[in-house]
């Protein structure tokens, strides 16, 4: 049972200028959906993910174009032809779809980065996050009326670790695209430049629990830090990065149930 000691409420004060009235609803007939989306940087692309009972309806949205597609048996299952919706209730949660994807894409670069920042400062220790003018060019920030400025709160399990590298040089850890949740950790002396891959954090496949391993022939004295202690180092950074990424997932999911129209924002009192 979650305790006070192993939760949190954190506060993240947002941006969301400009924020239309909601004019299509989400069909009442359907299931309350599982909202999700990523902003790609580099393709400029918003992946909008509505996860509807067992049917995931993925969705991409660019400046100039919107596409989607439905996968049965959640997002990872096979591609669905077609919809399992009469031609009615189609219409209308592609007329919702159109209205919310939009929204999403429209605010998502500037709410990612104000997220990330918020989470930059809980992992320092911080419950309540506010967006700083030292972010955006003066008259950028001129331009945001109070009621621009919105409050979600969201209940976390755990809390950061932060944490220092005590060792010499620099160090870091990079997560495995191919391996979700793998991790390495890499290091470089003070003078040099080519990263030395130290070791690494593997989620095991049975039990969804990490385990680190170093990797052989390490001179742990050049590193300044002995093994064990560079593992427990890495597992903590990789505790911390889980965690980081739970604060965004709930924050981004509270900002879209805003956008689709299931919650209303709440008015910052800070402005």
């Amino acid at each position: 049972m979650e305790t006070q000691q192993d939760a949190v409420t954190l506060e993240a004060e947002l941006l969301l200028p400009d924020l239309p009235a909601v004019e299509w609803t989400y069909p009442a007939t359907l299931p309350t959906p599982k909202l999700h989306a990523r902003w790609i940087i580099d393709e400029e692309l918003t992946l909008t993910f509505i996860e509807i009972g067992d049917i995931a309806m993925h969705v991409e949205t660019t400046d100039e174009d919107t596409a989607w597609h439905l996968h049965v048996g959640g997002h990872d299952g096979p591609p669905l032809e077609g919809t399992p919706w009469d031609e009615a209730t189609t219409e209308a949660l592609l007329q919702w779809m159109a209205e919310f994807v939009g929204k999403v894409h429209a605010c998502i670069e500037m709410v990612d980065d104000d997220i990330y920042d918020a989470v930059d400062l809980f992992e320092a220790g911080a419950t309540a996050a506010q967006p700083s003018a030292a972010s955006f060019e003066p008259e950028d920030w001129k331009r945001f009326r109070p009621s621009d400025f919105k409050v979600f709160r969201v209940r976390i399990p755990g809390h950061a670790e932060p944490q220092v590298w005590t060792g010499a040089g620099d160090a870091w850890h990079m997560h495995d695209e191919e391996r979700n949740g793998d991790a390495e950790l890499l290091w470089t002396p003070a003078e040099g430049d080519e990263p030395t891959h130290l070791g690494a954090v593997i989620l095991s496949p049975e039990t969804g629990l990490p385990a680190t391993f170093a990797n052989p022939g390490i001179n742990w004295d050049d590193v300044g830090m002995a093994e064990d202690d560079a593992m427990d180092w890495l597992l903590r950074e990789h505790r911390n990065c889980v965690w980081a990424s739970t604060v965004h997932d709930a924050l981004t999911e509270e900002v879209l149930q805003v956008l689709a129209g299931f919650t209303t924002a709440v008015p910052s009192p800070h402005r």
